[in-house]
């Protein structure tokens, strides 16, 4: 797994805990289609982990089904992994936020073709001015 990947497998486990934490999942009788989707979130990740081949297909199905069952809980997931899962994600990020991660993936594009390490993180703090 290459460290991109484990940023986003940790960003999806940081939803996944979020979500465990916040209503409706905390309470003690989850409706069948609450207890679907954290299942669902549980499996994607566990596939992101095994190298499942449909990982990509399946986060965009969840993501957009959170964005239509959660809206209040949209914001505990990562922006990072609407632009990692694209498709149909990609309809919920704004042009500045696009052009923002297409120019992270030009940045790591770049220090590949000359050999250098590209640290995910920091680049991410630069390009969306988080220092």
């Amino acid at each position: 797994m290459t460290p991109y990947q484990i940023h986003h497998l940790n960003f999806l486990k940081i939803a996944y805990n979020n979500f465990i934490k916040s209503d409706p999942f905390t309470r003690e009788e989850l409706t069948k289609d609450d207890a679907e989707f954290i299942a669902s979130l549980k499996q994607l990740i566990e596939d992101f982990e095994s190298g499942a081949g449909e990982v990509r297909e399946h986060g965009q199905d969840l993501l957009d089904r959170a964005f239509r069952m959660y809206p209040d809980l949209v914001h505990l997931i990562a922006r990072d992994l609407l632009w990692y899962f694209g498709g149909s994600c990609l309809h919920n990020m704004p042009d500045d936020e696009i052009e923002k991660f297409q120019r992270l993936d030009e940045m790591s594009f770049e220090a590949e073709e000359n050999g250098e390490e590209f640290d995910y993180l920091k680049a991410r703090s630069s390009v969306f001015e988080l220092n």
